[in-house]
């Protein structure tokens, strides 16, 4: 041990440089220089490594192994920065093959890498000593080995001493269980950047602080920790790599879980250490410090090298969670988990906003993407919602069916929240638009349960619950909108208009209230119109074209709505029946309009044809028929003023009809032969001349 202390004492030099390296970060990657930087490292491990191995010759006791078996792994790993997998393996592969060089420890790896060899009568004690001494470069070891045959997995490589990487985990998940199961739970095993710092003052604040360590672990056990967290990282890869999802979301699960408990310790200790001096820092390459400067290069405050924990990584991973969940969740209509997840990275971002390590831009950014996510969701139960909305077969037993299924799945979930340990009781009460005090538990407080979340994440079945879901997507839109504006992001900020305008339309489904649906359809109207006067079309013109077909639908249905309330308005109220019968033609007149813009958009002009693909194909032949039918809804004075309306309405169906055929010539496998509006073109075509004759010899039709 002695032998081994002097040689880091007259190698320390050395490893000053090393540590200058490897605490140079880069704010984005320079491409070569980062390989440069990459590359200095490895020359200045291998000079170790080779000043250790002729200071020893022979790896003989485990203090030698343990020093060798760590500086064979920094090199493995730069090796795999640089994605040398074949170097990597080279390298690390004799730290558990090492010949009988040190029977002891040949003896240890041995029995950790086969299986089933936990149990306690396979260790003699002077191997749990042993084995308590090198658990943590045994940990990295498996990593790293790990690691080198996932990429195996992608690349399809194969090297001599190829095993599947799930042995390799395999052996790290036993450290790690053997370890805690035989030590207490607050300390750890030696790593290499503790055993060079042994001394430093910062291990011991840092484990004296409460503060910065408030489940009073050793800076080693955090180490151990942090390294076991990346175990079960790799186990999901290698779990989605051979397609299992449902385990690979499981990993995910509980590594997102760890980083949480443990890597933010782990980011607050390693800003405790000493600083690095200026005139310290040297680069084996040309680049002199104002390069580096002018590269936007920074220096790390910790005395060893591991990534910290990084808030919006977590909470991009968390979405990632959200997403797997969702696409299972959608069978079953219940959207738990997936909600979930994402108000877990809208809390752990919120937090990183409070710190304020992170620039403003990067949180709304992450935070509005998390928002359009539950945009997104939340609207596909709406739509969900609206199918099974109405349908008086059967209410009362699919109601209660519906209940049993509920309460047979409340029983298989967990407390909303415990996924990750989080509180998100205040954020969903947020989105939710109660009056909510944080600081006041006994005051507007929801009935929060399971059951209350339950409802929130499944298609509703009545007005209250919608009307939730409702206020969920426009406070998440409204969030969303402070980011993307028109301004800096339009296309995104056109997106969130077409969200809020399909919540609208949703939510009037579940509105009986004609007079408040026609408001619901009015804002509709409003809220596309203001758009569409900012848009260019020269510039925008598919938008547009969205957005315009997307008005005339809400005119549309609105004149619908006017109708209805017209038909059931008195004859003896004449006043009021002439109001809504202005109202409504007025209404079906501006849809027109729309209509007519959305062909002009297009090239579609009268008795002309275009080529398109099947996608514009349909909203064009949708178009003329609606606007066909418009023109045979207009109020007529007069029987002149009916055939002129019926004129123009036979004029769209034949355009119809001409688009149609027109595409179904140039593809003759094309779906659109089969529409139901085309079917229907063709019958008008027939029908309305034969009105037009009747109605032009002065005969008296019905409507």
């Amino acid at each position: 041990m002695v032998r081994v202390e002097h040689f880091w004492q007259d190698n320390r030099r050395l490893i000053y440089d090393i540590r200058s390296l490897e605490n140079i970060t880069i704010s984005s990657h320079v491409g070569t220089f980062h390989n440069k930087l990459n590359k200095a490292l490895h020359e200045k491990y291998m000079e170790l490594l080779h000043k250790f191995e002729n200071r020893f010759p022979k790896i003989i006791t485990a203090t030698h192994f343990l020093y060798w078996s760590f500086i064979r792994t920094k090199i493995a790993k730069n090796y795999l920065e640089m994605e040398d997998t074949f170097g990597a393996n080279e390298i690390v592969y004799p730290c558990v093959n090492s010949n009988g060089t040190c029977l002891t420890v040949d003896s240890l790896i041995q029995k950790m890498t086969i299986r089933d060899s936990l149990e306690a009568k396979v260790f003699s004690s002077s191997e749990i000593v042993l084995f308590n001494m090198i658990a943590g470069v045994l940990q990295i070891l498996f990593n790293v080995l790990a690691v080198i045959h996932v990429t195996n997995i992608t690349n399809k490589q194969s090297f001599p001493t190829y095993k599947d990487p799930m042995h390799w985990l395999s052996c790290a998940q036993k450290v790690y269980k053997l370890y805690t199961q035989r030590s207490p739970s607050n300390t750890g095993p030696e790593f290499l950047d503790t055993l060079l710092n042994s001394e430093s003052n910062w291990i011991h604040e840092f484990q004296e602080s409460g503060g910065l360590n408030k489940q009073n672990l050793s800076v080693c056990r955090l180490m151990l920790e942090h390294e076991y967290t990346k175990t079960i990282f790799l186990v999901a890869q290698v779990h989605q790599l051979v397609g299992k999802r449902a385990q690979s979301a499981d990993y995910c699960q509980l590594t997102l879980l760890r980083q949480l408990k443990f890597c933010k310790s782990f980011k607050k200790a390693v800003n405790s250490p000493f600083r690095l001096q200026n005139n310290i820092i040297r680069i084996k390459s040309a680049h002199s410090l104002r390069d580096l400067e002018n590269r936007k290069l920074s220096k790390r405050h910790p005395c060893y090298h591991f990534h910290t924990f990084d808030p919006i990584e977590w909470a991009t991973n968390a979405v990632a969670l959200s997403d797997y969940f969702s696409s299972v969740e959608n069978q079953n209509n219940c959207y738990y988990k997936t909600f979930e997840c994402l108000l877990s990275a809208i809390h752990v971002v919120e937090e990183a906003r409070l710190e304020g390590n992170i620039p403003s831009s990067q949180i709304d950014n992450t935070l509005a993407n998390i928002y359009r996510d539950l945009v997104k969701i939340s609207l596909d139960l709406l739509e969900k919602g609206t199918k099974q909305y109405g349908n008086l077969v059967d209410e009362k037993l699919t109601s209660e069916d519906a209940e049993f299924k509920k309460s047979e799945e409340l029983q298989s979930v967990t407390k909303f929240g415990s996924m990750f340990n989080l509180e998100l009781q205040p954020i969903m009460t947020e989105l939710l638009d109660y009056n909510f005090n944080v600081k006041s538990s006994i005051s507007n407080v929801i009935p929060w349960n399971n059951d209350f979340i339950y409802k929130l994440v499944r298609p509703p079945t009545n007005y209250e619950t919608a009307s939730g879901i409702f206020r969920i997507i426009l406070n998440c839109i409204m969030k969303a909108e402070n980011f993307y504006t028109l301004q800096n992001h339009c296309i995104d900020a056109i997106g969130l208009i077409q969200d809020r305008s399909k919540a609208y339309r949703l939510m009037a489904v579940f509105e009986k209230n004609i007079s408040r649906q026609c408001c619901m359809h009015k804002r509709r109207i409003d809220m596309l119109n203001n758009v569409l006067g900012q848009l260019n079309p020269n510039h925008y013109l598919h938008l547009c074209r969205q957005l315009t077909f997307e008005l005339a639908e809400a005119l549309s249905t609105l004149r619908d709505l006017k109708r209805k309330l017209l038909d059931e308005i008195p004859l003896k109220e004449c006043h009021v029946l002439a109001h809504y019968a202005r109202k409504s033609d007025d209404l079906t007149k501006r849809a027109i309009s729309v209509y007519r813009n959305f062909l002009e958009l297009y090239g579609v002009h009268s008795g002309t044809t275009i080529n398109c693909s099947d996608d514009d194909i349909k909203p064009l032949i949708v178009t003329c028929l609606h606007t066909a039918r418009l023109y045979s809804q207009l109020i007529s004075t007069c029987t002149a003023e009916k055939i002129q309306n019926l004129t123009k309405a036979l004029e769209f169906y034949v355009q119809l009809v001409a688009l149609a055929e027109n595409h179904i010539q140039r593809d003759v496998s094309t779906a659109i032969k089969d529409c139901e509006e085309l079917r229907i073109a063709k019958e008008m075509v027939v029908l309305i001349p034969v009105k037009l004759t009747r109605l032009s010899r002065g005969e008296i039709l019905p409507d």
